[in-house]
């Protein structure tokens, strides 16, 4: 991009969308230069991103291609108007494809045309912060992507492909048609009802309403790795006023894709503050349940293996105040200190679950409750043992007896031990390995 033509593409780009902000113009560059490479690793889970985003998508009235840089040879595609003109997703999957077959990437011109932006916003005094974030990403090898900002999202609630001239010349049919005519879709909504808003035979409040054991890949913060991907069991929900009959399930969907591949526990607050505005409700809340990593060293023969945990997000908004809650699941090792008793040489252990909720003042690591959970057992779990760990792990469980009673009172005295811990539950449950039930207890305290 010629240093001359940057203030020229700036303005127009702001006259065109004008919520946008620095990442905005960064991304439109980044898919300009790098094409869909970013969202094409691993084709399987973009072909279902895309399925999955494609049915949630509302249709919109609008333009379906809209034009990159002049000389880039790539459009983005608006799936929302491509949905309102029935256009086939198979045939769009298929241009996608393509893409990445004709397409190279060009990272030295991405990163050329983004200094040239950076300098142009710098002149201006435009969000520096976050422009010393974005040059970092743009220096990377290769340059790192970036998503829409909050406020284009809400104004403009994008959802977008880039695929290339060549791929849709290539494929014809229906969305070669639609690109040739430069289709702008408007849709007639006089004939559609929407019966959600129909008075209810009963008018009762209902306190939640949404959509549960949706899976959605999300990315954690890992303390050793600095990021995790995983796959979260989702729930989103709203509260219902007596006088509207339902609410608008796909609106759930359609929301929690605007964050696809940024959604950590600090984009909560976020997706909770759209799901207000756009279901104008006065609560809303979302669980994220999801498989947490670990690797661990076997005691002994330092044999590293990774351990599976659950854990929690869940954040609520209810009434303008905002509450975030961690939870993890963490598996352990408990022996019987009263078996241990009446034995002379044995005792029955079981494996037990600790269940740990928090809301802190402050961040709090997975890994941080997952130890807690462990030293407050009579053994710590893991994926492999050679012989050796083996006899380590039994030793240390008989030299530390534990009731689950013990559990999470050690647990609670450890919590309650920390200042940015504001309140907790604590439970443990064993499965017992000579009665046909289980053992429980809990605590729950507000510090």
């Amino acid at each position: 991009m010629d240093e001359k033509n940057v203030a020229e593409f700036v303005n127009e780009y702001m006259r065109n969308h004008p919520k946008s902000e620095p990442r905005d113009l960064y991304k439109l560059l980044y898919q300009a230069f790098m094409g869909p490479c970013h969202m094409l690793e691993d084709i399987f889970h973009a072909k279902t991103s895309l399925e999955s985003e494609f049915e949630a998508a509302a249709p919109i009235e609008g333009q379906v291609f809209e034009a990159l840089l002049p000389d880039s040879g790539l459009v983005r595609v608006n799936l929302r108007a491509f949905k309102a003109a029935d256009g086939d997703l198979c045939q769009l999957w298929n241009a996608v494809k393509l893409t990445l077959k004709l397409f190279q990437p060009k990272p030295d011109e991405f990163r050329n045309a983004w200094r040239a932006v950076s300098r142009h916003l710098r002149i201006a005094d435009y969000g520096l912060a976050e422009l010393d974030l974005l040059d970092d990403s743009a220096e990377q090898d290769p340059p790192q992507s970036a998503h829409h900002s909050e406020q284009f999202r809400h104004s403009e609630n994008p959802s977008y492909r880039v695929v290339a001239v060549k791929a849709i010349e290539g494929i014809g049919g229906d969305i070669f048609r639609l690109f040739r005519e430069e289709t702008e879709i408007t849709l007639d909504r006089a004939g559609l009802p929407d019966v959600a808003i129909d008075k209810p035979e009963h008018e009762i409040a209902i306190d939640r309403v949404g959509i549960e054991e949706l899976l959605y890949p999300i990315v954690v913060l890992d303390k050793n790795n600095r990021k995790q991907s995983t796959v979260a069991k989702v729930r989103m929900s709203v509260d219902l006023p007596a006088r509207w009959r339902g609410t608008h399930m796909s609106r759930f969907v359609e929301i929690i894709n605007r964050f696809r591949g940024e959604i950590t526990y600090v984009q909560l607050r976020e997706i909770l503050d759209t799901i207000i505005t756009q279901f104008d409700a006065r609560s809303a809340h979302i669980t994220l349940e999801f498989p947490y990593f670990i690797e661990k060293l076997a005691p002994v023969s330092k044999t590293p293996s990774l351990m599976q945990y659950t854990a929690v997000f869940d954040g609520i908004i209810e009434d303008g105040e905002y509450r975030f809650m961690l939870g993890v699941e963490v598996p352990v090792t408990t022996l019987c200190p009263c078996s241990k008793e009446l034995c002379e040489s044995s005792a029955h252990s079981q494996r037990t679950k600790i269940s740990i909720e928090v809301i802190s003042s402050d961040f709090v690591w997975i890994e941080e409750l997952v130890e807690i959970a462990e030293s407050s057992a009579s053994a710590p779990l893991f994926a492999m043992l050679k012989r050796e760990d083996e006899k380590f792990v039994t030793d240390l469980a008989y030299a530390n007896p534990r009731f689950v009673e013990d559990v999470v009172r050690a647990v609670a005295e450890k919590l309650g031990a920390r200042g940015d811990i504001l309140s907790y539950d604590v439970r443990a449950s064993s499965e017992e390995s000579i009665h046909n039930h289980s053992a429980f207890a809990r605590i729950a305290r507000k510090q």
